[in-house]
């Protein structure tokens, strides 16, 4: 593999910055492992493309269904939908610049300046969306504000982290380098990691804790909950696998499959929470549906014909009588 060639190389952390890869030297090492780096390279730009589909059909049933939304609601939707057209237009960029502009060469596949921008898009935009959902577990957990401090905190220091990992490629020359943002990559999988989980964790509890005896309300809280989980554990999942690799091999290409796929795993099942209508019912077509019933036990149990005078029957004798009634609430 490609990490086993390159991390030889990068275990001197004394070392001085390596000079830039000739086409020669990048030619020799991608010789026998091309597939694996272009399928690397290739593999989020189709991720990408399909994923910001169903972000803007998401915003489209949004922006259709919850005109009435509150503006900072509106604010976030429109703000993750610009970040995620960003880095759509970067990562097509940085693909045509490969393959179009240096169409056969493999020395581009080092430069470490336009590979530099993935990592501080995708913070921003995590940025945006675990704010918004630290908000909602603020708000579910009668407003609990050590959530949404801590959150808060920890995108900013993932925001600060990739902004040292831009300048830092900024000055390197080679991919082969790239130990040397280890720590500020770390530190931005780290924060990110820990703010995903701070947030899972309470929206599910406070779910679980809202939970009653009605049947509909278990009904909804459970789905809920299965969008809650759904929504966080896919970027989650990423993240870690992420950093295990990175950790491992900072050189390899995998990482940056991983890390260009990140963006819209962040946007799109976050917004699936946010876009969707919540209610799709306006509240005058509210329907209530009662039903009450009353069993005769007594002589006129099975007469058919007409009342009896209020003599003929006592009312005041509960004994053959039974009561029953039914209630049903439809939205």
């Amino acid at each position: 593999m490609i990490h086993h060639v390159l991390a030889a190389p990068a275990r001197a952390a004394d070392r001085p910055i390596s000079p830039v890869t000739g086409e020669a030297m990048a030619t020799a090492i991608f010789k026998n492992q091309q597939r694996y780096v272009l399928g690397c390279i290739f593999a989020p730009l189709i991720v990408d493309i399909l994923l910001l589909g169903v972000l803007l059909t998401q915003v489209y049933t949004y922006f259709t269904c919850q005109k009435d939304d509150r503006w900072m609601t509106k604010a976030v939707v429109l703000t993750v939908l610009f970040i995620n057209l960003c880095f759509s237009a970067y990562l097509t960029y940085f693909i045509q610049w490969l393959f179009v502009e240096n169409f056969g060469l493999w020395a581009p596949f080092f430069n470490t300046k336009r590979l530099a921008w993935g990592p501080f898009i995708d913070a921003l935009n995590s940025f945006v969306v675990q704010t918004f959902m630290s908000y909602r577990a603020y708000r579910l957990l009668n407003r609990l504000i050590w959530i949404p401090v801590a959150v808060t905190a920890l995108c900013l220091i993932s925001v600060g982290a990739t902004l040292s990992v831009l300048i830092i490629f900024f000055n390197l020359n080679s991919l082969i380098d790239a130990y040397r943002v280890k720590i500020p990559e770390l530190l931005w999988l780290t924060s990110i990691v820990c703010a995903d989980l701070i947030i899972t964790i309470s929206i599910i509890y406070g779910l679980i804790k809202s939970k009653t005896g009605w049947a509909h309300t278990h009904k909804i809280l459970s789905k809920l909950v299965r969008m809650t989980i759904e929504g966080q554990v896919p970027p989650l999942l990423i993240a870690l696998l992420f950093m295990v690799e990175f950790i491992h091999t900072p050189n390899n290409f995998l990482a940056a499959c991983l890390q260009n796929c990140q963006c819209k795993l962040y946007a799109n099942p976050g917004g699936a929470e946010v876009f969707v209508p919540r209610n799709q019912t306006k509240p005058d077509q509210l329907q209530v549906k009662v039903e009450t019933g009353t069993t005769l036990n007594g002589p006129y149990s099975n007469y058919a014909g007409n009342r009896k005078a209020a003599d003929s029957f006592s009312i005041t004798d509960h004994s053959g009588v039974a009561y029953s009634s039914q209630a049903q609430l439809t939205a």
